[in-house]
């Protein structure tokens, strides 16, 4: 078997699924740069001012694809926009230092469904030279509904 690098992928050449879903109010379009992101997007952005300064905000309109045969968002969706949301923040908040997803450990809490505005904030919690450690909580009308930890790999440390 032979190793291949894949397609070349355009971050700024990547667009949602969906362009119908609204923007919500306050919010920005998060820049796509995974092709399996851009098919459950889009996900959203907006810096708000928080307890230890400006905070990252991102969140996801739920919307039929996104919904389990229960009819509450499928959880490998909230794994999936977590996994987003955390490296996004991630790579903010470490002026682009390039790191992949080590482990992620998700706490499930309460459904979200059809419709709802999920948001999070996440946080850098600890820095290592080679190992990022970052959690947020995701949230519908301020009701927590996921809780998630991370370690990430800095790449090339």
């Amino acid at each position: 078997m032979t190793e291949s690098s894949g397609p070349e992928i355009r971050p700024s050449s990547l667009r949602p699924a969906r362009e119908d879903i609204p923007v919500p109010d306050g919010y920005g379009l998060m820049p796509l740069v995974d092709p399996f992101e851009a098919y459950v997007g889009p996900f959203f952005e907006r810096m708000r001012d928080g307890p230890s300064g400006p905070e990252l905000m991102v969140a996801f309109r739920v919307d039929e694809r996104h919904l389990n045969g229960a009819g509450s968002v499928h959880g490998g969706m909230l794994m999936t926009f977590a996994d987003a949301a955390l490296g996004t923040a991630i790579w903010r908040l470490t002026s682009r230092v390039p790191s992949v997803t080590v482990s992620m450990q998700i706490d499930f809490l309460k459904p979200a469904r059809l419709g709802d505005l999920v948001e999070t904030a996440p946080i850098l919690t600890r820095r290592t030279r080679s190992i990022l450690f970052v959690r947020a909580t995701f949230e519908v009308g301020g009701e927590p509904v996921l809780h998630a930890t991370s370690l990430w790999k800095v790449l090339g440390a």
